[in-house]
């Protein structure tokens, strides 16, 4: 039997200053968490915490062992010296530039796959990082824990519909983070929704 993945009496902050202090929290094996709170409260600590980017002071995280790390950054990641249809490719294994395409097509991306980072709009460059972690996640079918922060910043209404689809599509079957200050994105997409407040932060429900 599985693991529970769990974060247990975490601590955990920046600059001597704790965020979170004897943090626990039990998490399903799939479905959309959304965490929902202001901006700078302490969601992408959080995601870096579970990312293993950094390392709580006290307590630990369990569960993830053998889970590949599907994750979209409020920084977009890519690679300046290479076009969207590389960036998306450095993630695959050889022989899968066809996922790089499909992804693309996906994201709506298909006519700028030549095109560098800096000829792209912000919202366009949020749908390249989705369309990377996706089409990395695609090798790793059901042994992916996905951590989306602010995957939809920069993007018109339309296409943040659009994606909000294609992010529901993408993850089932799988956990995902969803982090975001927008409550009506929040209560679209998510399966259960914790509320960051406070300082050290602790969690409600949504």
């Amino acid at each position: 039997m599985k693991d529970k993945m769990k974060l247990e009496q975490i601590t955990a902050g920046y600059d001597g200053r704790n965020l979170f202090e004897n943090f626990s929290l039990e998490l399903p094996d799939r479905g959309i968490i959304c965490l929902f709170a202001p901006s700078g409260s302490g969601k992408t600590t959080l995601l870096r915490l579970l990312a293993g980017l950094i390392a709580p002071t006290a307590g630990k995280i369990t569960g993830l062992e053998g889970k590949k790390i599907a994750a979209v950054f409020q920084e977009d990641r890519l690679v300046p010296s290479m076009t969207i249809r590389q960036n998306v490719e450095l993630v695959l294994d050889k022989g899968q530039k066809k996922t790089a395409q499909e992804y693309l097509d996906k994201v709506g991306l298909s006519d700028w796959k030549d095109a560098f980072p800096e000829e792209l709009s912000g919202g366009m460059l949020r749908r390249a990082s989705l369309a990377r972690a996706f089409a990395y996640a695609k090798q790793y079918r059901g042994a992916v824990v996905f951590l989306l922060d602010e995957p939809l910043k920069g993007l018109d209404e339309q296409a943040a519909k659009e994606m909000l689809k294609l992010i529901r599509e993408e993850t089932s079957g799988s956990l995902a983070f969803f982090v975001t200050h927008d409550r009506a994105q929040a209560q679209e997409i998510s399966d259960r929704i914790l509320c960051l407040q406070g300082q050290p932060l602790r969690l409600t429900e949504g």
